[in-house]
């Protein structure tokens, strides 16, 4: 199968992005701006209406809003159209990113972190993207009915599920690897009891 070429993986970082922390903007936005093209905006509700209206590739937002709540943001941004834009949460209390995963987001991070980290995951998600938009190109073109059954499926962002990581609470497997803490840890959640904690780092198969 082919891999999207670099040209491809630029055009789809140069694609708009919706910023939805008025905290953050200071700190996060010079960078950003130096390679997307970014709208900032304060609330769940102007949010909705510059993803409804700019049709973003990507929406960036921290999960407690001054007017609004990024989940909401999140599962109401993933009920639009065919193809949703990605959503990338931000927070400082980790006990709410199981309800932001259950919503759809595609990747968390948890605060503080470096604006290096959040350019190189919106870099990651966006090459991520731009791939998956071309294995459903090539699979629409298919004859295949199973290649084309499996066009239709999710492609998943930087969140990635280990069956063999054990939830520390409930004792259930398949946890949700979404943000690593250091080159040796990871947070993890369990969607099951909804705790969050610090483990071992693993590798993607």
């Amino acid at each position: 199968m082919n891999t999207p070429t670099q040209p491809q993986i630029e055009a789809a970082e140069s694609q708009s992005i919706v910023f939805v922390d008025p905290s953050a903007e200071d700190l996060f936005l010079p960078v950003l701006r130096q390679r997307f093209e970014v709208t900032s905006v304060a609330s769940e509700l102007q949010a909705l209406r510059a993803v409804r209206t700019m049709q973003p590739t990507l929406v960036v937002t921290e999960l407690a809003l001054p007017e609004g709540d990024g989940i909401s943001l999140c599962r109401q941004s993933k009920s639009l159209g065919a193809m949703p834009p990605l959503v990338l949460a931000t927070t400082s209390a980790p006990e709410r990113v199981p309800d932001v995963l259950k919503a759809g987001c595609d990747g968390v991070l948890i605060k503080p972190f470096a604006p290096n980290l959040l350019h190189a995951r919106i870099g990651r998600l966006l090459r991520m993207r731009a791939k998956a938009i071309q294995e459903r190109a090539m699979w629409q073109r298919a004859k295949s009915a199973f290649l084309i059954e499996h066009s239709h499926q999710v492609i998943a962002g930087t969140n990635v599920v280990y069956d063999e990581e054990v939830c520390v609470s409930c004792g259930h497997g398949g946890a949700v690897a979404f943000d690593a803490a250091s080159h040796r840890r990871t947070w993890y959640a369990c969607l099951s009891c909804n705790k969050v904690w610090l483990g071992p780092r693993r590798e993607r198969d």
